[in-house]
């Protein structure tokens, strides 16, 4: 397994855009995404370590269970990540994906580099910082929440993309780091729901559809049905 570069991962991460109908430097929208590919995909409470697993059929069908303790923008990342091994993987066996997994393997830094460009693309991020910025490589907190929510990412994930770009110092990646997300966020006028779990048990693919559609057709019946959703749903399961 090759290691990608940020050169690479940008490539591919522009081919990924090309080959859904994305444009090349705007935010995508991940749960679009989801539905226009058809993956089945389940928000569900897991264990704060976890943040979702992934894994395709040999009749290619995808699924993606994605941890909805974990914040919107992690969500969001952790989709990013997914399409990586559900489309790039050379071995795409049955995977999950822990807060753990980024430093163990080159599969997984991979799938990180990847899931950093498709989210936050250089030229996108580009359009936002100032020349004054980007010859210091020191960016006002203004800038960080308006990329933050431009592209719908966590201030960790956006940090990380910015410095590995040369965008932005260590210094300044040490001081933004430390700033309180909730507060500044409200400091200046943004809504903070990209900051908080949730999605609890949304379901977005057409598993649902196809069994509502077979029990009204008669051929399951409703106790069927009502245990094929409880399997997605039930917390318990």
């Amino acid at each position: 397994m090759k290691k990608l570069t940020l050169d690479s991962a940008e490539s591919l991460a522009s081919k990924f855009r090309v080959d859904i109908g994305a444009s090349l430097n705007e935010p995508i929208n991940v749960k679009a995404i989801l539905r226009k590919l058809n993956i089945l995909t389940i928000f569900k409470p897991l264990s704060d370590q976890l943040c979702g697993l992934s894994l395709k059929s040999a009749t290619d069908r995808r699924f993606i269970l994605c941890n909805s303790r974990s914040t919107k923008g992690r969500q969001h990342f952790t989709i990013a990540h997914e399409f990586y091994h559900l489309f790039y993987d050379e071995n795409p066996i049955p995977h999950i994906c822990s807060e753990e997994n980024g430093g163990k393997n080159t599969n997984e830094k991979n799938a990180d580099a990847f899931a950093s460009a498709l989210l936050m693309p250089k030229g996108g991020l580009l359009q936002f910082i100032s020349e004054k910025e980007l010859t210091e490589k020191e960016l006002h907190i203004a800038t960080i929440l308006k990329l933050e929510h431009y592209f719908s990412v966590s201030r960790l994930s956006l940090l990380t993309r910015l410095k590995a770009l040369g965008l932005l110092s260590e210094k300044s990646y040490t001081m933004l780091k430390e700033y309180p997300i909730v507060e500044s966020a409200k400091q200046y006028g943004y809504e903070t729901s990209l900051y908080f779990k949730g999605q609890d048990f949304l379901v977005i693919g057409d598993y649902v559809e196809k069994a509502r559609r077979l029990f009204e057709q008669g051929t399951i019946s409703e106790g069927h049905f009502n245990e094929t959703i409880n399997l997605i749903t039930n917390d318990e399961n």
